[in-house]
């Protein structure tokens, strides 16, 4: 945890977090700690969201949880589950992709499940069963466990599909997915394709101004029928001074616009979330095997995790003025306490039970 939050600049792969600690060159058991762990990944990850989630309090009555995806390009065909996927960035690049989901309540946000997608071919070559990546969002939300009154699932308009919104009916959760203007959908009885719908309120007058976190936006919201959805409200908004309109379908049809606004703009906080865990090293790995892929990000995510623990603590302990930064939080690690640690780490003679007793800070 220490190598992927210090690397700073520098690669966030074994090689390199081995090298800021020893000088032999001898990697072979920070190795076979990933690629051999005796330890169950997706239990330590869900230890440190944990950890997080007691560390701020959090709003008993709503949640959300955003399903996305992100790629980490690799270089090397003969990875497995490595393969050709899109980025809005880099375009069609040979990469791993992962469906993940982010858990967002009252300010925190932490990871909440991830999923490393494969090819057909990719997964049949590993004798693994093949699943899309809206099968692997199902099963994210699956997995959510509720720990408010009303769950929120949201995603973009790629997933913006029946399979999600019946896992989540299915569940009771509530959803708002982005939605393409090119959409059919039934409007006062007829067809009507969205962003035409959008064309009309806005010749009609039906664009009302709505403030949300402190910006202003103008929005309209509309009641339709989507073909193998049902009956869903759509909400039209663009921030004022500029021509970036939105498209967002829910099932809450009677909710309040700006209500609606406010949890949607929320779905930005993932995509945060991975600029912060590439900053760490998310994708930064040289193995073959998928399962040692995956565990590397399952550790980038706990980093992430620990990081936010650790920069509300040090606001609480009245060590820091405000709450820091991520960024500034890890410079804080590697000013103040990174070479103290490992000094002290070296030079002790205490178990490694009692070593790992002086870590834990609670």
């Amino acid at each position: 945890m220490l190598g992927l939050i210090v690397a700073g600049k520098g690669e966030h792969d074994v090689k390199s977090i081995n090298e800021l600690f020893i000088d032999r060159k001898n990697q072979s058991s920070l190795n076979r700690f990933i690629t051999e762990s005796k330890w169950d990944v997706e239990e330590v990850a869900k230890m440190g969201r944990e950890l997080l989630l007691r560390e701020a309090e959090h709003d008993p009555a709503v949640e959300i949880k955003v399903i996305d995806d992100t790629v980490c390009r690799k270089y090397s065909p003969r990875t497995e589950m490595v393969c050709y996927n899109h980025s809005s960035t880099m375009g069609t690049v040979l990469s791993h992709s992962y469906v993940s989901s982010l858990y967002v309540n009252n300010g925190v946000a932490v990871s909440d499940g991830l999923r490393l997608y494969g090819s057909e071919r990719k997964c049949r070559e590993k004798g693994a069963p093949f699943r899309t990546k809206v099968q692997l969002a199902c099963d994210l939300i699956r997995d959510h466990v509720s720990r408010a009154k009303r769950t929120i699932c949201m995603w973009d308009s790629w997933y913006m599909c029946s399979d999600l919104v019946e896992e989540c009916k299915a569940r009771g959760y509530s959803w708002i997915g982005e939605i393409k203007g090119n959409r059919v959908v039934l409007h006062g009885g007829e067809k009507i394709r969205l962003w035409e719908l959008v064309e009309e309120m806005c010749r009609g007058g039906g664009f009302t101004d709505v403030v949300v976190g402190g910006e202003l936006y103008q929005a309209c919201k509309a009641d339709v029928y989507l073909p193998r959805v049902g009956d869903v409200s759509v909400v039209a908004d663009v921030r004022v001074g500029t021509d970036d309109v939105h498209l967002l379908c829910t099932d809450m049809v009677g909710g309040d616009v700006g209500e609606l606004l406010g949890h949607a703009l929320e779905r930005h906080r993932i995509e945060d979330y991975y600029k912060g865990a590439k900053a760490l090293g998310l994708g930064e790995y040289r193995f073959r095997g998928s399962e040692a892929a995956l565990i590397h990000a399952h550790l980038v995510s706990l980093a992430c995790a620990l990081l936010d623990v650790l920069r509300r603590r040090l606001l609480r302990y009245s060590v820091t003025g405000g709450l820091l930064s991520v960024g500034a939080t890890v410079e804080w690690v590697r000013r103040k306490a990174m070479h103290g640690f490992i000094h002290m780490v070296r030079g002790s003679e205490l178990s490694a039970r009692s070593l790992l007793g002086l870590i834990d800070t609670r």
